[in-house]
């Protein structure tokens, strides 16, 4: 073995070392990072957990706007005098806008037939043009009624899906379901110092 190899040897010895040296140091300061981290976390965690956040409690002017905003509405649905309204309704997973005498399509199957007649129960809100009501999620059924009508049951254009592969070749057609349902009318049943108490799940909308 010549010298040249020998300081060669040495060389790459030397060089390894250093690198596991650096190495350890490096994952040594991750690691010790990393501890402190942890224990920073868990004292802010334990700290905001014990934080009381004290909510400003109401006064009595917005007592007053809230009331007099919630007659002014009770009012008009009483003496129906409010304008058109509208409504955002919820047909499997699909939300549709919609006010009277609008036509809705549905693309997925929708079991009533045609001319029967639906009630829409899943009314996520209902406004006109001075007032919102918004549900959480949805409104209740004995505040509004939508009713609708299936006037019409068909398929769309088929559509052709070409699946190729080794020693396999087949050509699929599919036909949608697509069914189209008029809005006959959107009216309030009670207003909203007339609800009555909700006891139990019957007649609720629970899906």
């Amino acid at each position: 073995m010549n010298v040249f190899q020998k300081l060669r040897i040495v060389s790459i010895r030397n060089i390894t070392s250093q690198l596991t040296n650096n190495f350890i140091k490096k994952h040594e300061i991750i690691c010790s990072h990393r501890n402190v981290l942890k224990r920073n976390s868990g004292i802010s965690s334990t700290v905001s957990s014990h934080q009381n956040f004290n909510a400003e409690p109401k006064s009595e002017d917005d007592d007053f706007i809230s009331n007099e905003v919630l007659s002014k509405i009770n009012q008009q649905i009483k003496e129906k005098s409010h304008d058109r309204l509208f409504a955002v309704i919820q047909l499997g997973e699909r939300k549709f806008k919609i006010t009277n005498e609008d036509i809705i399509a549905l693309n997925c199957f929708f079991p009533p037939n045609i001319g029967e007649k639906i009630c829409l129960e899943k009314v996520l809100l209902v406004g006109s043009t001075d007032f919102t009501l918004i549900g959480r999620p949805v409104l209740s059924t004995d505040l509004l009624r939508i009713d609708a009508t299936i006037i019409e049951k068909t398929y769309i254009v088929p559509r052709p899906i070409y699946r190729h592969g080794y020693h396999y070749r087949r050509l699929h057609w599919f036909r949608t379901p697509y069914t189209l349902i008029r809005i006959n009318n959107i009216e309030f049943k009670n207003s909203l110092d007339e609800l009555p108490d909700t006891q139990g799940i019957q007649n609720r909308v629970i899906y």
